[in-house]
């Protein structure tokens, strides 16, 4: 048996009760490890809420995990691995290589204080690994996602048209972000300070949500569980890696430029000195009616808005509408450019951002050895039957090699290269490959 070699392995659950899915969920990781893992990455559906909670579902894995294994995790809308496509149930990623040192960290607050969440998890990161020897760094970062504030009399509405005071509304909302907690994730704000603590990282980056309702979620952080946090999973080793965004959206000629946003550029309430709402519909020549109803929001993944964040207007990346509050468009991605355009895809482009980013890693010297892919769940959503498709590619990609695909309410990667990559309705990777010698 071959000692220096790293060893991978997924593990899966899709038992009811939360304590007997955390055992089984490392049971079936940890049975073809030869050593104990160096971490443990898990996710899991909401659903264990209900089902005996997560505190049981970190119980039930700490009954068979080492307890001096380092673990992060978090609740995704689903998940895709080698095992199949679920919207239910926990999976994870057990790693052992003796030539790898981690440390874990956490930051909270992050809805309110994002830079100085950032700093408490960066500085955890920083001294776990301060004296390791390897060169090649990388970060996992999950960070707690946009959640509904609830706002009497409309509660948790995605979209209000009201003759009440809009700006009232739009007051209360901040005062939800910042004192309640429960509003935009500012998750993007949270990986721009983690990219300028620790610039020598690469990083992989996804929001935890529910099941899309975005009205709570978890983070996990060895046996404890968090809200309104940031849990990173920092590795130094031998090995190689990458990372890589991609989300093949085309731009249309439908341009505009906001003309009045929020201060913190995620509100949109005037689009070409016109009331933000009304002029996105007409520029899209959407029915009266559409924009009025929350089924709307199927439609508007096909068509989101385009924006520049780093003042490259050719470079646009999409930006989803969470919320129309009377004019106002809601979004939970601060835009640092004025300048935007509608973007459109359909199933096979959303499929061809799969192909696209693998492609990224064909000319590498080796096969990978495992990989983490952070996908919007709203590509869940508008994927379909085509999820099934994703998971070939990876497949395909990956051989026998362990992958977790995990959807998230925002995804992000990092590079020294080629700089922070946030954006929605993206796909994006972190693979691991042959050892240096």
């Amino acid at each position: 048996m071959n000692t220096s070699k790293l060893e991978a392995s997924i593990g899966l659950s899709r038992k009811w009760d939360a304590r007997e899915a955390g055992r089984e969920v490392v049971e079936s990781a940890i049975k073809n490890l030869n050593r104990p893992p160096n971490f443990f990455v898990l996710f899991s559906t909401i659903h264990y809420e209900k089902h005996g909670g997560f505190q049981e579902l970190l119980n039930g894995v700490f009954d068979i995990l080492p307890h001096n294994t380092p673990l992060i995790g978090g609740t995704v809308s689903g998940f895709s691995n080698n095992y199949g496509v679920y919207a239910r149930g926990a999976t994870a990623l057990a790693v052992s290589y003796p030539h790898m040192d981690v440390a874990i960290g956490y930051g909270k607050n992050t809805k309110r204080n994002p830079k100085k969440a950032a700093r408490q998890c960066a500085k955890m990161i920083k001294e776990g690994l301060k004296d390791s020897k390897y060169e090649n760094k990388f970060l996992l970062n999950l960070i707690s996602a946009s959640e509904l504030p609830d706002m009497p009399p409309f509660n948790r509405k995605k979209i209000i048209k009201s003759s009440l005071s809009i700006k009232l509304l739009i007051r209360f909302f901040s005062f939800s972000q910042y004192v309640l907690q429960k509003g935009a994730g500012r998750d993007d704000e949270v990986m721009r300070e983690l990219a300028k603590l620790l610039p020598d990282y690469y990083m992989l980056g996804g929001g935890t949500l529910d099941d899309e309702k975005n009205l709570r979620n978890y983070q996990f952080f060895n046996n404890r569980v968090l809200k309104s946090s940031v849990v990173s999973l920092g590795i130094k080793t031998k090995y190689k890696l990458d990372v890589c965004t991609t989300h093949n959206m085309k731009k249309t000629d439908i341009n505009f430029n906001i003309t009045r946003n929020s201060k913190d550029g995620r509100i949109i309430h005037e689009i070409d000195g016109k009331p933000a709402a009304s002029e996105l519909q007409k520029r899209l020549n959407w029915s009266g009616d559409l924009i009025t109803n929350e089924n709307f929001y199927p439609t508007i993944y096909y068509f989101p808005l385009g924006f520049s964040s780093d003042g490259d207007n050719k470079n646009l990346g999409p930006r989803i509408i969470g919320a129309i509050y009377g004019e106002s468009l809601v979004t939970v991605i601060s835009a640092k450019s004025s300048y935007g355009s509608i973007l459109t895809i359909d199933g096979k482009g959303l499929l061809k951002a799969i192909d696209d980013n693998l492609k990224t890693f064909h000319d590498k010297p080796n096969k990978p050895e495992f990989g983490l892919i952070a996908s919007c769940t709203a590509r869940l959503e508008t994927l379909e039957e085509y999820i099934y498709q994703e998971r070939e590619r990876l497949l395909d990609y990956f051989s026998e090699k362990p992958f977790i695909i995990f959807y998230v309410g925002g995804e992000s990667t990092y590079s020294p290269e080629k700089g922070l990559k946030f954006v929605n309705m993206s796909f994006n990777t972190a693979i691991f490959w042959k050892e240096v010698n």
